[in-house]
């Protein structure tokens, strides 16, 4: 069996000098339920193995305060691995994890890799991770023994970029306020984000989808929310638009402009909607998507073949369809075009 990585107690991990990954266990030594699930379980000691070249991968190349951020993240994400886990949502000090203990841990250490991809070099910038996670006991199913949802888990995964310049700053802020606005798991830096819900599973993740040119950064939204005990879960996927130049979020009047845009913009939507979505169209007229398509986070600006248009589950088909986009020829929407647009989608 491979060495242990990453699982160092808290205190002991916070004041090694070399990256996280760099640490090893040896499995002899395992003494929690935590170290020996890892130790025992194929599937999870590979998880650990993967876990530990993601960490190493996502630190490679950052500054001094940027591997700091994120090995306290991954000091965050470790206690939150232990607890979440449990029937209790506290890290067990005896026994051993049974085989769904097991998966979930799988689970949580796979969604952790794939995370840490999120920082790396794109287009010339050094992006990394920040997240924060929460694992509460479910009040409601703590007496059910044969309950799978005794702890409501929930994740934020966002995007910062590693510089001390005037983009960074602005961006980052700008992220980070809208992580906030996002998900209910309190912030570290604090603020008013209420306790997260203990009868139900979240997730916020953000990641960097597109950098038009050298003003616009694009980050794609993905939302997961799943309610113990209900048939599925509901999700959305949705888009941040960064213009460095402005130091703010993208608005509709950046891309389109006259009296009427809205109306020819829906107009245009909803001729496409109808032409790419007839089998599976529930959605019965032009308004019922109106307030939909004039909203800057349902739009793709990255594509040459025209502006992509993003639908939620249900909003226009069934559940089953999943979130269905549209795309609009840009220039079938030459007549509402903002003189900034170009600008705009090409970034410069």
């Amino acid at each position: 069996m491979s060495p242990f990585r990453l699982l160092l107690p808290a205190m002991l991990l916070a004041f090694i000098a070399v990256p996280a990954s760099a640490a090893s266990f040896d499995c002899a030594r395992a003494a929690t339920p935590f170290e020996h699930a890892i130790c025992d379980m194929p599937e999870l000691s590979a998880a650990d193995d993967l876990l530990a070249k993601s960490f190493a991968t996502a630190t490679g190349g950052l500054t001094k305060g940027a591997v700091g951020l994120m090995r306290a993240d991954q000091r965050n994400w470790l206690d939150y691995a232990g607890r979440a886990c449990t029937d209790d949502a506290q890290a067990m000090t005896s026994g051993r994890y049974d085989e769904n203990g097991g998966a979930c841990l799988v689970e949580k250490f796979n969604t952790r890799s794939r995370a840490l991809e999120q920082s790396r070099m794109i287009d010339g910038h050094r992006f990394f991770l920040q997240s924060v996670y929460a694992a509460l006991p479910d009040p409601y199913e703590a007496d059910n023994p044969d309950s799978y949802w005794k702890v409501a888990s929930h994740e934020l995964v966002m995007p910062q970029l590693d510089s001390d310049d005037p983009l960074a700053a602005g961006f980052n802020r700008f992220v980070t306020e809208r992580a906030a606005a996002l998900s209910d798991i309190p912030l570290p830096e604090g603020g008013d984000a209420d306790q997260p819900d203990a009868s139900s599973d979240t997730s916020v993740v953000i990641k960097v989808k597109d950098l038009g040119g050298s003003n616009r950064i694009t980050m794609d939204v993905s939302t997961y929310w799943y309610g113990h005990g209900a048939a599925h879960g509901n999700w959305s996927v949705s888009y941040l638009h960064y213009l460095a130049d402005q130091g703010r979020g993208l608005i509709a009047s950046d891309v389109f402009a006259g009296d009427d845009w809205a109306t020819i913009l829906s107009d245009a939507a909803w001729a496409a909607v109808q032409a790419q979505h007839a089998d599976w169209l529930q959605a019965e007229t032009a308004g019922d998507i109106a307030e939909i398509v004039v909203e800057p986070s349902r739009w793709d600006l990255s594509s040459d073949d025209g502006l992509t248009i993003q639908f939620q589950p249900y909003e226009i088909s069934a559940y089953a369809y999943g979130a269905p986009t549209i795309t609009i020829p840009w220039d079938r929407l030459d007549a509402i075009k903002a003189e900034t647009q170009d600008a705009v989608r090409y970034g410069y």
